[in-house]
């Protein structure tokens, strides 16, 4: 369970990050993907906790995204097809 300022702590990077800068699948936990350069996502995946009795997952492909931009969410696996990113862990 994320404790008070959980998203707070995550846009500050408080947390912890990685840099991805690969096109291997990447497993964590992360609340914030910010890319550096432009990229392309060859999976990425999320998982919401819905009320503590199942996880909803969903799973994007050939997502491309211009350097500055930032996506929000409770992301399982990141794997670039291109490009680098910086992603906040939760």
């Amino acid at each position: 369970m994320l404790g008070s300022g959980a998203m707070q702590s995550t846009a500050m990077g408080q947390l912890g990050s990685d840099f991805i800068n690969d096109t291997d699948a990447h497993t964590g936990n992360w609340g914030i993907i910010y890319c550096i350069s432009a990229c392309t996502f060859a999976v990425l995946t999320s998982a919401v906790d819905l009320e503590g009795n199942a996880l909803m997952t969903g799973t994007l492909t050939g997502i491309t995204m211009s350097p500055g931009m930032l996506i929000y969410g409770n992301f399982t696996t990141i794997s670039l097809g291109s490009g680098k990113v910086i992603a906040y862990r939760l």
